[in-house]
């Protein structure tokens, strides 16, 4: 790796950045694949929420990037034993990560939200969904214009020499931080009631809420990135003490990593075969009892016919009037997940509701999500 000349030998922190964000670098993309290979899998058009993901994903590499850089010009080894050009530079490096760092939090949170909005289908759930994604992205603007302009001149940030004024780093940085471990609560805890309350198995729902509930490593990390931020932000030697650069590359990542968790089924299905396997026998089991339909499902022209034959264990569909595009806040009528069948739209849209209405058969097309694996 490229390390810049002029500085003196002493110690040196820098690999505690570059470790995590090269193991990531190669890790992150591995998951991003599996979410893509999926869909493809799956027949799914790709969707908003996937390109966000991946829009995250390549600022969270430019963050690492710029954290490689900088270290290379000495972040991580102590301020007095750089030379006074590659401090700059290593802290306009730095300087300029903490701008990106803010993007990629934020746009992952709203790539789960609008995750979610293909998923679920509940008005109040819905809306507590659009209000948080405006929220999140109100919310990134304002962060990110507070980076920039942290200080007056700007060029201030990364050269105290310079005359002017700065705003409290400390507090900023906690601001952010708690906006963050907030959101990520609420985010995490939203689909848990919708799941709870389906008329699915309990295997089922356990295993689903299981699946959500992974993003609670997003949350330790973020508490634990937070514990740091004082002792970062206040330290006289501020390229020598990285804990919270750390944990701001390992934050970053394991977020999107956890994003794309929900679309890896067919990987979760086989290092976990257990409960997914449990989950697959308990949906056959449920949908025994449903009459047989009068055509196969891949048959049937009101479900648009071509595709693939019964497609058990589905845990999650939505019905959409193929006239209005409008969708129907109802849940077919049994405690087990019925057969259904992916259509030929390629999207893919699920639904949890109540048994006490039918959907109307016509014009309706099913699409799987928790499919057979």
């Amino acid at each position: 790796m490229y390390l810049a000349e002029g500085n003196l030998p002493g110690d040196n922190n820098g690999s505690q950045v570059q470790i995590p964000a090269i193991i990531f670098c190669a890790v992150t993309p591995l998951f991003l694949a599996i979410r893509i290979w999926s869909r493809k899998q799956s027949r799914s058009a790709i969707g908003w929420d996937d390109w966000m993901i991946v829009i995250s994903w390549a600022f969270a590499q430019i963050v690492s990037g710029l954290m490689l850089a900088s270290c290379a010009y000495g972040f991580g080894q102590h301020i007095y034993n750089i030379s006074p050009e590659n401090k700059l530079m290593a802290l306009k490096l730095f300087y300029t990560a903490q701008t990106f760092y803010k993007f990629t939090t934020n746009l992952t949170k709203s790539s789960i939200l609008l995750l979610y909005l293909r998923i679920f289908v509940q008005s109040w759930f819905r809306i507590t969904c659009y209000v948080l994604l405006v929220t999140i992205l109100t919310y990134m603007v304002a962060a990110t214009a507070s980076s920039i302009w942290q200080c007056s001149p700007v060029a201030r940030a990364w050269d105290k020499s310079l005359p002017g004024t700065c705003i409290d780093i400390t507090a900023n940085w906690y601001a952010n931080a708690g906006f963050s471990i907030a959101t990520d609560v609420v985010i995490l805890t939203l689909p848990m009631f919708p799941i709870y309350q389906s008329q699915l198995p309990s295997s089922q729902r356990l295993a689903l809420m299981v699946l959500f509930a992974l993003g609670i490593f997003v949350t330790i990390t973020s508490i634990q990135r937070m514990r740091t931020l004082a002792f970062s932000s206040t330290s006289p030697d501020p390229t020598y003490d990285v804990a919270s650069s750390v944990w701001t590359v390992i934050e970053q990542n394991v977020a999107v990593i956890c994003a794309c968790l929900p679309m890896c089924r067919c990987l979760l299905a086989r290092l976990f075969p257990s409960v997914f396997d449990r989950a697959a026998s308990t949906s056959a089991s449920s949908s025994s009892s449903w009459p047989a339909p009068r055509y196969p499902l891949d048959l049937d022209p009101q479900l648009g016919g071509g595709g693939e034959s019964y497609i058990r264990s589905a845990v999650w569909t939505r019905i959409r009037d193929s006239n209005a595009e409008k969708f129907s806040p109802r849940m077919l009528p049994s405690t087990g997940a019925r057969f259904c069948a992916a259509s030929d739209s390629g999207s893919e849209e699920y639904i949890f509701e109540t048994a006490s209405t039918m959907a109307h058969a016509g014009g309706a097309k099913i699409t799987q999500w928790w499919g057979q694996v």
